[in-house]
């Protein structure tokens, strides 16, 4: 069980696999202020309503899975979560910064990734600069407001391949990016 903020580099190991957010943040995220590495394999399930956020300027995100241990984020007992919001940019060593492989996300009420701030309107912090680049393959998105959007990150890098997007549950795309983003998508279904 996790549910205060992370300030030094972590590890999530399949040995302590499920992985159950509860975040104690009024926000309503669990924050990440180091680098973070998932197994594969690990189940991380987030509490009903709850998201997690990546605040660390230049910090690192790695979950690589593979085909027959892929790593999950789902909602707790069945429920939706908020997401992954990413809101630390970083000015220099953004190459493969944040690095997903057989990742599959469910049960989201917002973007499954957000790039530049928290989800909502008023969503703080945030960053109007690059707050990734984001390589990733082998994705899904199931029952998902939408896969990857942008609460600002302009200019962030997106490289994904290998990914579906099924079950989208807003009247929204499947990928909305922000203003000068690159973006790499193939090999996908929507």
């Amino acid at each position: 069980d996790v549910s205060t903020d992370i300030t030094v580099p972590t590890t999530w190991s399949l040995v302590d696999s499920p992985i159950r957010v509860n975040p104690s943040s009024a926000t309503g995220y669990l924050s990440f202020g180091d680098d973070l590495t998932i197994e594969p394999g690990v189940v991380i399930q987030v509490a009903s309503g709850k998201g997690l956020s990546f605040d660390g300027a230049c910090s690192t995100f790695t979950a690589e899975g593979n085909a027959t241990h892929p790593i999950i984020f789902e909602g707790q007992l069945g429920g939706t979560w908020k997401g992954l919001a990413f809101t630390g940019a970083c000015s220099t060593g953004t190459d493969d910064r944040h690095e997903m492989s057989y990742v599959d996300f469910a049960n989201t009420t917002d973007a499954a990734i957000a790039a530049g701030s928290r989800h909502g309107t008023v969503a703080t912090p945030s960053s109007n600069a690059n707050v990734g680049n984001f390589t990733m393959d082998h994705m899904t998105f199931k029952n998902v407001a939408s896969a990857f959007e942008h609460g600002s990150g302009q200019g962030t890098v997106i490289t994904m391949s290998d990914f579906s997007v099924e079950g989208s549950t807003a009247n929204t795309a499947c990928f909305n990016f922000a203003e000068d983003t690159v973006a790499t998508l193939t090999e996908g279904t929507m």
